[in-house]
């Protein structure tokens, strides 16, 4: 008996254990708790339905729980169609045997699961930022896999959970311009930490990959990452992204960008997802881009116009922060023509109030300081620094230093207001030279007074520039003393100027009171004085020993040689009036002088002008100008072998010039003034041949295409006559001459004329 109970014993034990074995191991498939769950759901959520097939029963021996998985259920949540592959449920031992269903965890995988039915089940959800931001800025895509975790209190709330999946194509909107398109990634979350990595997208021009971002879910979230992309930026695409900025150069230029950069960011957001503390830094590289400027820039100051700035091996590093200590560096190559790459770097602290920005750049091309008669030879590797910053439209440079070779040009405290203007400046230090020689050595204070000393200045190009009709000032918003200390001055004519001074007071960026002298040598000197009368007119008066050294920058002076100056101009706000006298002097070598010489058909004169030059007593030159015009009131010229009256006018708009005149030799001149009394003689001439006088003749046209007409002439005018007569009596010419029966006899003169044309 005792062996029989002790044999059925080790039988049920063994079923038992065999049981128990086989539900470890294997399990036993069921539908008896379909109905149990199918309950206990609906009750939860009216809104969800659930459809099991048999539902497997194993014991978990690590966990010591009951282990319930299913595959494939058809759930629907508000008649949108879960995608759940596989369901795994553990519930305790003691509420199994109970029949009761205490779930305390839940394990599912979905598939496939489009964020648009996403949306629309989140719609039950209450309100919340994270819900509001589900609805708003993402749309299209999937969630391509993902497995969920859920460990659940009695009261089916989630108390911990863990998840990871994939989602492809899923396009997110940052802001109304801000839409990144075509996300894929995979994730890992859990209540303390979510890994995102495999990111991969693209925006305008931009292309992700092989992103990572981590997020720690702590009081606020922590955000840490890593993204590589890759950029081909076209105009329309760079518009866009700056949109807001309304930038006119980047909607009239064409502008193609392309590299690669490693973007490094960590990120602080606060529950409400506000941004509380952010760091990013961005480093790559740009290469073969260019910029086509749609109207070629063109500068005095540069040899060639630029229409297009191309980029090479230019290096990129970005550092933004809440702490404001950001950086913008560029470093790199640039072109602007056929002369080669040349290297460039700028830094800016992308400050948006007061941005500073440090610029280092190699010379792609000449450029030419004319005022100071400078050409740089970017083959000597010149090069341009500065420190700028930009206030309220304001352009401040701490500095700008040009250097090449010897030559330097230093200009410190320059403030240009937002219409481009000078407002300010401290200090302008220039040393340069020419064909190996110094030809530029000193220093400019802006203080109380400008204060300019040095060696040597060449002003050269000084009369030009001054004389243009160039209506840009750039000392407009000065008004202070000026003094000038300069040992030699360079000019065009070669004629050095030595011992320059000059004191005076500038108005707004002009002369109004200056007293100006200089030694040609000891006993050859150069005044300049401005003064104003009491009219408040401006009066300008000018003696030079040496005529050449102010006028070789005018075609009309070409040649003369000697003499002395003097001018004087009365300026107001209408124009000028002005009297330019030179006395004594020749003309050398006067290519248009000649000319005009020739076509009068005067024998040997024009020989003159190429041995000694063709000498002359006197000049006269009466100008009046206005805004449109320069009136020629009277150009009469005195000489040995030739006399010249002049009058006309020159439109200042068009070029367009207008000159008539007489051309008279002495010779006949002397012969007529020496008949004055005999009328007759002097209207026809006594012999055959003597009753030409000379030539009128008219000058007129644009600059590049004068038509000049000349006709003999019997008659010279009264006008003629009397201005010569003038000025002989006035330089003591004609001592045996009684001056009053030479009145009596043009009165006389001008009657028979009169009567001839009569």
């Amino acid at each position: 008996m005792k062996k029989f109970i002790y044999s059925i014993f080790l039988a049920l034990l063994f079923l038992l254990i065999s049981i128990t074995v086989y539900l470890f191991v294997f399990g036993i498939e069921t539908s008896k708790f379909n109905n149990l769950i199918i309950s206990e759901v609906g009750k939860k959520d009216p809104n969800a339905k659930i459809e099991l097939d048999k539902i497997k029963i194993k014991f978990d021996i690590k966990k010591i729980q009951i282990h319930l998985s299913t595959y494939n259920p058809r759930i629907t949540y508000q008649d949108i169609k879960i995608p759940i592959t596989e369901i795994n449920i553990y519930s305790k031992i003691s509420s199994f045997l109970k029949s009761k269903a205490e779930i305390n965890q839940t394990i599912f995988s979905l598939k496939n699961f489009n964020i648009q039915d996403v949306q629309k089940i989140a719609v039950r959800i209450k309100p919340s930022n994270f819900k509001n931001y589900l609805l708003n800025n993402l749309n299209g895509g999937k969630i391509e896999k993902i497995l969920v975790d859920l460990k659940i209190d009695k009261d089916f709330k989630i108390i911990d959970y863990k998840v990871n999946g994939a989602v492809k194509k899923i396009n997110i909107k940052i802001s109304d311009n801000f839409l990144i398109q075509d996300i894929n990634l995979n994730f890992k979350s859990d209540k303390n930490l979510t890994l995102i990595n495999s990111i991969n997208a693209n925006y305008e021009g931009i292309s992700v990959s092989n992103g990572s971002i981590n997020l720690q879910h702590k009081k606020d979230i922590e955000i840490e990452g890593e993204i590589d992309s890759q950029f081909n930026f076209k105009t329309s695409q760079i518009n866009k992204l700056f949109t807001k900025i309304n930038l006119k150069f980047l909607e009239e230029n064409k502008i193609n960008i392309q590299g690669n950069l490693l973007h490094k960011f960590n990120l602080k957001i606060n529950e409400n997802f506000k941004l509380i503390d952010y760091d990013y830094k961005s480093s790559g590289n740009i290469s073969d881009s260019q910029i086509i400027l749609k109207d070629n820039f063109k500068s005095n100051f540069i040899e060639k116009p630029i229409n297009k700035i191309s980029f090479s091996k230019t290096k990129l590093e970005i550092n933004v922060n809440k702490k404001s200590q950001n950086l913008l560096m560029l470093d790199g190559l640039y072109n602007t023509g056929d002369s080669g790459y040349k290297k460039f770097k700028i830094n800016n602290d992308l400050n948006k109030k007061n941005s500073n920005y440090f610029i280092d750049f190699d010379l792609n091309q000449n450029i030419f300081f004319e005022l100071i008669n400078f050409k740089s030879n970017f083959k000597d590797e010149s090069n341009i620094k500065g420190e700028l910053s930009i206030e309220n439209n304001n352009f401040i440079f701490k500095y700008i230093n040009f250097i090449e070779d010897k030559n330097s040009i230093s200009i410190n405290g320059l403030k240009l207001n937002d219409k481009k203007e000078i407002e300010m400046i401290s200090s302008i230090n220039v040393l340069t030279f020419n064909n190996n020689k110094e030809n530029n050595n000193f220093k400019i204070n802006f203080k109380d007074k400008i204060s300019v000393v040095g060696e040597k200045y060449d002003s050269t190009h000084l009369l030009k520039l001054i004389s243009s009709e160039n209506k840009i000032n750039p000392l407009k918003n000065f008004s202070r003393d000026i003094e000038i200390k300069l040992k030699s001055l360079i000019t065009k004519s070669q004629i050095p100027l030595s011992d320059f001074n000059l004191i005076g007071v500038i108005e707004k960026g002009k002369f109004n009171k200056v007293s100006l002298k200089g030694n040609f040598t000891k006993k050859e000197y150069l005044d300049i004085s401005i003064k104003k009368d009491v009219n408040n007119k401006k009066i300008l008066e000018i003696y030079s020993d040496l005529p050449q050294a102010l006028l070789v920058d005018y075609k009309f002076f070409e040649g003369i040689n000697g003499g002395k100056l003097l001018y004087r101009s009365v300026i107001d706000k209408t124009g000028s009036v002005s009297k330019l006298t030179i006395e004594n002097f020749k003309v050398l070598k006067a290519p248009a002088f000649a000319t005009l010489l020739t076509l009068a058909d005067l024998r040997g004169v024009a020989d003159l002008l190429s041995g000694e030059g063709m000498s002359f007593d006197y000049l006269e030159i009466n100008l009046k100008n206005d805004q449109t015009t320069t009136t020629v009131d009277e150009i009469l010229a005195l000489g040995k072998s030739v006399s010249l009256q002049m009058d006309g006018y020159v439109e200042k708009q068009t070029g367009l010039i207008s000159l008539r005149g007489t051309l008279v030799p002495a010779k006949t001149l002397n012969s007529l003034i020496s008949k004055i009394p005999l009328i007759g003689n002097i209207l026809v001439g006594s012999k055959v041949g003597e009753g030409v006088f000379g030539v009128s003749f008219k000058m007129k046209g644009l600059p590049a295409n004068i038509k000049t007409s000349i006709n003999p002439v019997k008659t010279l005018t009264p006008r003629f006559i009397t201005r010569v007569l003038e000025k002989m009596k006035k330089n003591q010419w004609l001592v045996k001459l009684n001056y009053e029966m030479f009145l009596f006899t043009m009165w006389n003169f001008n009657i028979i004329i009169i009567l001839k044309i009569i």
